[in-house]
């Protein structure tokens, strides 16, 4: 039976979301399909809005509308980047600008932020390039920092980034820590509650 392409495709382009196979990405897209047009285009401007209207800040990664970036000090800086009243000796390693807001909301943290592209993974073809272990390299050279505090998730992929980037810390001499306390096996930050991530915070262990 000849099934339509363009839905097809739909399919396809859904399973690129994090834990969506084909079976799931399909009831998404006849989901789409059964709602009034209405909603449908107004879900797909909103994509188009993301793609064209947000950006990334070039030195710590979180996501920003492109004119709020636009009304900082410089094009690419966020306003955590050029917050005079941060502890400029302190780095958190996040895998995912939401992280970044988790912890911000969640923690008395008040150094800087650097957003990894995720975590390790040649299986995806996700090495230190693709995550940008370069970027946080030339950070670090900068000098300035004394503590690098790691919160990637305690996934196998989170745990071989923590060690890449102690590996990589080690270079500079700076002390290097883990949020641990209350974060369970292969937890992600995204799924933890507030007081779960204060305390993980509190608690971290240097390595």
């Amino acid at each position: 039976m000849k099934q339509s392409k363009h839905l097809n495709d739909l399919i396809d382009a859904l399973t690129i979301l994090p834990g969506v196979g084909k079976k799931s990405a399909q009831r998404m897209a006849y989901k789409l399909m059964r709602n009034n047009t209405e909603k449908t285009l107004n879900l797909s401007q909103k994509l188009l809005n993301v793609t064209s209207m947000v950006s990334n800040c070039k030195i710590c990664g979180i996501y920003l509308d492109n004119e709020d970036m636009l009304m900082q000090q410089n094009d690419h800086d966020c306003h955590l980047c050029i917050a005079q009243n941060r502890d400029v000796s302190k780095i958190c390693v996040t895998e995912s600008p939401a992280d970044v807001y988790t912890i911000d909301s969640s923690t008395d943290y008040k150094g800087y932020y650097f957003v990894l592209d995720g975590n390790l993974s040649p299986l995806d073809g996700r090495g230190p390039v693709e995550i940008g272990i370069k970027r946080l390299e030339a950070r670090l050279e900068r000098g300035n920092i004394n503590e690098l505090i790691l919160a990637t998730s305690t996934t196998i992929e989170g745990e071989a980034t923590s060690h890449y980037v102690q590996q990589l810390s080690n270079k500079f001499n700076i002390k290097i820590s883990r949020i641990a306390f209350g974060i369970p096996l292969n937890g992600e930050l995204g799924y933890l509650d507030s007081d779960t991530i204060s305390h993980a915070f509190k608690e971290r262990k240097e390595l």
